[in-house]
């Protein structure tokens, strides 16, 4: 995943205390002004420097800069309440409120972005204090009947014609932000919305804790080397390593050690030859979010059924209703459109694959299979690849040095898009420790910054951390999460340098051997690399609009069109060198893998859409589908002939799917196949025009990277291919649908 910019505008904020009444007001404004200099230089959630002081930052500062920032935020939001209407400008309101709660937003975005790289139970009770507080101050914005005065007599201004489109553009959607909020709802039914959303925010916190918990607590220790048969040397060091870390096996009786982590346990399900050691593996993923204390059933019934309330409360017949609306979808019932159309015209190559995949198992065991157990799927269906194209995977991971793939990486999209990057010297400090002139702070040793320059004009655009090993302190998965957008300049001056991080959690270093990715870890950070140019890219008039700040369904797009060039020898040319002998990767090798790619296309769509489609179902049908149900039956029911026929189902992916929960992709799991399709399309202009071609990539920087959401997705799309997009452009790419000719 990737992450929604969790630095969001005043008017949709974290939430927070009251706002101070009026006749407080002059004496709060005042010091507020008094104070911020001060309170910058001491807070190092919010302090003021170009990169942030990660030692400084503990569960008791966060408490304490939270709680500064809320004083700062409340104290501005008063003072746009005073405004009277012939006083009004775009300055002093709708970009007032913008920049209200800055300080708010980076404090909490920090918070966050700890808690999913270095979680601990310390920082979890601090955010969890923390909710009452920020949950008041977000239904206070909208129930301040003052400000929202203010607000809607400033739109309906002349001047608001005479401004730019972007900042018309922007007034319009501050005004969205609040009608969709409930700024016109009585107030009985906002006190009503304000404890939903703060039992929500408490929900998907326990959920989020549930799942990594979950998660960290299996384990599977082996100390029979047979019962591991199949699996490459490179993960038997590593897993060796592993038990040896936590105090099992020596050189003399060895111990293996299988976790939860994705190329701990996706690797056993893949490879291993033993049936009895994948089971158990199949049955340890399965606990995850569903067994005894960390069972989310109930937290997911529970967030379902305040969903579905808030929509309601809000004016909207579903909840994918009201996040969808105002997205390039469109509405609930259109994403489920386009998640079924697209599924219709999968099914019949879906059923197809179903009979090869039973076939091929048939074969494999000697008898007549009719359903795949779940353990038995990554292994025959890795085997019959194999078997097809003649190609293992794994071939492919000695030219995938991590430092390679990063640096070519950077080279071609430095080349493509016009621009320069460079490691900082960086340093983790201990609390109460200085550090040393040239270095930069980072929050845990394996952590690089990287600055991103801009060829032409030499301007620091911005610098990004790069986090990319597990840890059990991580959450799974990978993400960008934009930081800190850097302002506008003025009278020509280039904007001031943005800040984003990009995690993962892929492919380790062993002790004799440097990190080797696999071709899934290349295309993940390939991904990831998409969403970090789009933050760093981001040149627009105002900083609300910038970069990752598009509408949900648009987001994507990017990062699934940068997967593109790790299939193609133009791409795999520039990182894929073997990590001993410096040799390039061979070109029979790279036609295996170009090959390999649509394996059961079909099969693979139809899993993605089981996603989107659970995902809608739950959050537009919620009561006549799933309650009073067992959701791990009701999935199953709803998704039965979606997918392999299976000697069992494993739990609803529902619990444990944050993405869902507590990500931004609650009725919006459509948008990852939505933006599949888009950036299919794109990318067929590169195909056309050159993929290292630098005049598409100078375009494609200009057209969508820079212009983040100034204007809608659709023109922005249009301003790249001169026309919409083609709705079958992915599954004609596949060849699931024959191209016109």
């Amino acid at each position: 995943m990737t992450t929604k910019n969790i630095l969001i505008t005043a008017v949709c904020a974290f939430a927070g205390l009251s706002i101070l009444q009026a006749e407080n007001t002059a004496t709060a404004v005042t010091t507020a002004k008094q104070e911020i200099v001060y309170q910058k230089l001491t807070h190092p959630f919010f302090q003021d420097t170009p990169y942030p002081a990660w030692s400084q930052m503990n569960p008791q500062q966060g408490i304490a800069d939270t709680s500064a920032a809320l004083a700062l935020a409340r104290q501005r939001i008063e003072e746009i309440c005073l405004i009277k209407p012939e006083e009004a400008t775009f300055e002093n309101t709708f970009l007032a409120l913008n920049l209200a709660s800055d300080e708010l937003g980076q404090a909490q975005g920090y918070m966050y972005h700890l808690s999913s790289v270095m979680d601990n139970e310390e920082l979890r009770e601090a955010q969890e204090s923390l909710i009452p507080e920020l949950s008041e101050f977000d239904a206070a914005i909208i129930a301040n009947d003052r400000l929202w005065s203010v607000i809607k007599s400033a739109a309906a201004q002349p001047w608001v014609k005479e401004l730019s489109p972007a900042k018309q553009r922007f007034v319009q959607q501050t005004v969205d932000s609040f009608v969709d909020s409930g700024a016109d709802l009585p107030a009985d039914k906002k006190a009503r919305k304000a404890a939903i959303e703060q039992e929500l925010s408490q929900l998907t916190l326990q959920f989020a804790k549930n799942v990594l918990d979950s998660t960290n607590a299996w384990k599977l220790l082996i100390t029979d080397k047979e019962q591991l048969h199949g699996m490459s040397d490179d993960w038997m060091a590593k897993a060796q390593e592993e038990a040896r870390a936590r105090g099992f096996g020596s050189d003399e009786k060895p111990a293996w050690l299988i976790t939860l982590d994705y190329t701990s346990v996706g690797a056993v399900l893949r490879d291993c030859d033993v049936e009895q050691t994948r089971k158990m593996c199949w049955h340890g993923q399965a606990t995850i979010g569903a067994v005894g204390e960390w069972d989310n059933e109930p937290v997911v019934a529970r967030v379902m059924e305040l969903r579905r309330e808030l929509a309601e409360l809000l004016g909207f017949k579903t909840y994918a209703d009201l996040t969808t609306h105002r997205r390039m979808v469109g509405g609930g019932d259109n994403a489920m459109a386009f998640i079924d159309n697209m599924a219709a015209k999968v099914l019949p190559a879906f059923r197809e694959e179903c009979s090869q995949i039973l076939d091929y198992v048939s074969k494999c065991k000697g008898e007549n299979v009719m359903f795949l157990d779940p353990w038995d799927r990554r292994y025959y269906l890795n085997k019959m690849s194999q078997e097809m194209y003649q190609f293992d995977p794994e071939e492919l991971r000695p030219y995938h040095r991590a430092d390679n793939v990063v640096n070519g990486m950077f080279a071609l999209y430095g080349e493509l898009l016009g621009v320069s990057f460079a490691e900082l010297p960086t340093i983790c400090l201990q609390p109460g420790e200085s550090c040393p002139k040239g270095h930069v702070e980072v929050w845990h040793p394996e952590v690089k910054l990287f600055k991103v320059t801009d060829n032409k004009t030499g301007a620091h655009l911005g610098s990004f951390y790069m986090d990319l090993f597990p840890r059990a302190s991580k959450r799974a998965g990978a993400w960008v999460m934009p930081m800190r957008y850097g302002a506008a300049g003025k009278d020509g001056a280039p904007h001031a340098p943005h800040l984003a991080t990009l995690v993962g959690n892929l492919s380790t270093p062993t002790e004799d051997k440097p990190a080797l990715f696999s071709h899934y870890d290349v295309e993940t950070i390939f991904h990831e690399f998409g969403h970090m140019m789009h933050c760093m890219l981001g040149d627009t008039e105002l900083q609300a609009h910038c970069g990752t700040s598009v509408t949900w369904d648009f987001v994507e797009l990017p990062s699934q069109m940068f997967e593109n060039w790790t299939w193609y020898p133009e791409g795999i040319a520039r990182y894929a060198f073997h990590y001993e002998t410096g040799e390039p990767m061979p070109a029979e090798l790279i036609a295996k893998l170009q090959k390999s790619r649509y394996f059961l296309p079909a099969t693979d769509n139809m899993g993605q859409l089981c996603y989107g489609k659970l995902d809608l179902e739950m959050h537009m049908n919620y009561d006549e589908k799933f309650k009073g149900k067992r959701l791990d039956v009701a999935t199953a029911q709803l998704l039965d002939s979606w997918r392999l026929p299976m000697s069992m189902q494993a739990p609803s992916f529902m619990r444990h799917l944050t993405h869902c929960i507590n990500g931004g992709y609650s009725a919006g799991y459509y948008s990852y196949k939505w933006a599949e399709v888009l950036s299919a399309d794109a990318f067929t202009r590169f195909r056309k025009e050159g993929l290292l071609n630098t005049a598409t990539g100078a375009d494609f920087r200009e057209a969508v990277l820079s212009k983040g959401d100034s204007k809608s997705a659709a023109e922005v799309y249009r301003d790249f291919m001169g026309r919409d997009p083609n709705p079958d452009a992915l599954l004609e790419s596949q060849g699931l649908i024959r191209t016109d000719d």
